[in-house]
């Protein structure tokens, strides 16, 4: 029996825990400013287009007396590869020419640090080849991003010598899977092979039928495929490697890898091989873009019954909610909501304000990102649409003001309509996916485009080559989850029971290796890349000392690359190791320096 004193100390015990609840729930609601967003502000006030840096611009002397190497692109015009080099040169804040033919290119006086070779679109001879042999002897550094046929470089023995090519064992062999070594793109080594055939279906989307080429001795491999028959690793089919050449290297791709972002990282990775370290800006930004999600309008129901027995409102609440959360909590990314009011504008059903508020707060708890789709499945005309959300908005007295527009869906017209529609005037950035190498940018003078990395219910081995790959070149990455796929499947495997075993699998892990790199929401995502664009730097090294001087007035992020050596102490900033011999920089001060010293092995 309990006595009365301790009876009494029991149920004052369980008052306080129950006040203590109830206070916090309380707080949390009078302290959740969800309809306060501070990231709009004046746009007008943010950097523009007009502000991105570009080798000469300031006109007079290079800032700090350094000028950095160019770099070169002989190939067709308006090629991919072409596309994608210049896009490097200008995230590198490099000069940048192009060229149609290795006969129409003049280098001039000096030639540049990296020339860049669409090989299969030349016309090749003995005389291209002592050509470029020539600019390899005064320094110039060749990427083949494309080979020539394998017939090709089979008949001619001067292509072979140039590219370190002892024999083709094959003009054309299919191999297993492909290996990635270590130490070349961030992320470290992977082996893209599933562990059977259901993974390879799902997963397996690289080159598997390539020309087999046996390398000459002294030849660096990063990349190889692996033959279905037992081989010497040594003799395994090369996809991409580099040979010494007098004073500089030539490097080959044998594949379509440099027509994909994934480009921008392998040519970061070369140039970070040509020398004992390498010094570049980065804009330091991990994104996960949940597009289309929540929708307020109860929409679809009969094919959501047919499929989860749920409504609309109880499958985003219960199921989806709850798998986004907690993909959210165990990655490194952080986390933008880009909401549809609602997905048919041709029906009479409309969108819930309850639902909103509710979304909102959570958000807001979560340190998350309320965005807003301009998505659609009905043919309503974008600004009708629009009118649509912001009447109901209104209606409902609910202020807030977007700065992040997802623009999955919509023509490019489209969007410029959408953009120049005055209840968006707050809107600062837009979302896109996947769609070439040009990854970040500006979509107009004053609205930046930063565009997806990955598909989160798709994480294929080419997807997961291009976010190590983009990881590399601008510590930069965007994965995309479309909700409207879940919610108007075309069939089974377009349900949320499929998805989201994909998703949870595949997208924390994924990204394990750059926990080092920021999480940002969409809105910071385009602070940063505004900066970045806009800056300018300079560095360089005497002995274990390397100076970062940059253009920026508030903090900036660079990659530092120096095999055998680790950052003892920095200067005007810090330094976090990504793996052995990287570190990302974070340049508080306009003039960083880092003392390394060499590393002991264990």
């Amino acid at each position: 029996m309990v006595s009365r004193r301790n009876y009494f100390s029991i149920a004052a015990i369980m008052l306080v825990v129950l006040f203590m609840f109830q206070f916090t729930n309380v707080a949390l609601e009078m302290w959740n400013d969800y309809d306060d967003n501070e990231n709009a502000v004046d746009v007008a006030s943010l950097a523009m287009a007009d502000g991105v840096f570009a080798p000469g611009s300031l006109g007079g002397e290079p800032p700090w007396g350094t000028v950095r190497s160019g770099v070169a692109y002989i190939g067709g015009a308006g090629s991919a590869i072409g596309e994608m080099t210049a896009n490097w040169a200008a995230y590198t804040k490099r000069d940048f020419s192009a060229s149609p033919s290795l006969a129409a290119y003049a280098p001039g006086p000096e030639v540049p640090e990296l020339i860049v070779l669409d090989g299969a679109g030349m016309e090749w001879n003995t005389s291209a080849c002592r050509t470029l042999m020539g600019y390899a002897a005064n320094g110039a550094n060749l990427v083949f991003a494309s080979l020539p046929e394998a017939a090709v470089i089979q008949e001619s023995r001067d292509l072979r010598e140039l590219l370190g090519v002892y024999e083709v064992r094959a003009r054309r062999t299919t191999v297993q899977g492909i290996h990635l070594y270590g130490g070349f793109l961030l992320g470290g080594e992977v082996i893209y092979q599933g562990k059977d055939q259901k993974e390879n279906e799902q997963r397996q989307d690289l080159e598997l039928e390539i020309p087999w080429y046996v390398l000459d001795a002294g030849t660096k491999v990063y990349m190889k495929g692996i033959p279905e028959k037992t081989e010497k690793v040594e003799d395994h089919p090369a996809v991409i490697w580099r040979r010494s050449l007098g004073g500089a290297y030539v490097f080959a791709v044998n594949g379509s890898y440099m027509e994909d972002a994934a480009g921008l990282g392998i040519l970061s990775a070369m140039a970070a091989e040509i020398d004992s370290y390498s010094v570049y800006p980065v804009v330091n930004a991990q994104n996960m873009v949940v597009a289309n999600y929540p929708s307020l309008a109860s929409e679809n129901g009969g094919v959501l019954a047919q499929y989860y027995s749920l409504s609309m409102r109880g499958l985003f609440r219960d199921v989806l909610w709850p798998d986004i959360t907690a993909v959210y909590h165990r990655g490194q990314l952080g986390l933008s909501c880009m909401m549809s009011m609602q997905f048919d504008y041709s029906d009479s059903r409309l969108p819930d304000r309850g639902q909103f508020v509710y979304y909102m707060k959570l958000l807001n708890e979560l340190g998350a990102e309320p965005g807003l789709s301009a998505y659609s499945v009905s043919d309503t005309p974008v600004t009708d649409r629009l009118a649509e959300d912001f009447g109901f908005m209104e209606s409902s007295q609910l202020e807030y003001q977007f700065t992040a527009l997802y623009g999955g869906g919509l023509e490019e017209q489209e969007l410029t309509d959408a953009l120049g529609w005055g209840g968006l005037s707050n809107v600062r950035t837009v979302v896109a996916p996947y769609s070439g190498s040009e990854v970040i940018g500006y979509q107009t003078e004053q609205v930046t485009r930063q565009t997806a990395v990955t598909d989160g219910f798709a994480h294929t081995y080419m997807s997961d080559l291009r976010v190590r790959s983009l990881e590399t070149a601008l510590a930069y990455t965007s994965v995309l989850v479309d909700a409207a796929r879940p919610v108007y499947p075309e069939g089974k495997n377009d349900t949320w029971d499929v998805l989201s075993q994909r998703l949870t699998a595949d997208v924390p892990s994924a990204w394990e290796d750059f926990e080092v790199f920021d999480a940002t929401t969409a809105s910071q995502c385009d602070g940063r890349i505004r900066d970045f664009l806009a800056l300018d730097y300079a560095h360089s090294r005497e002995g274990d000392q390397v100076s970062i001087q940059h253009s920026g007035s508030g903090t900036a992020w660079f990659i530092l690359r120096s095999p055998g050596k680790v950052v003892e102490s920095v200067d005007g900033g810090s330094a976090r190791r990504v793996e052995e011999g990287a570190y990302l920089i974070e340049a508080r001060e306009s003039l960083v320096t880092v003392t390394l010293r060499t590393a002991y092995l264990s």
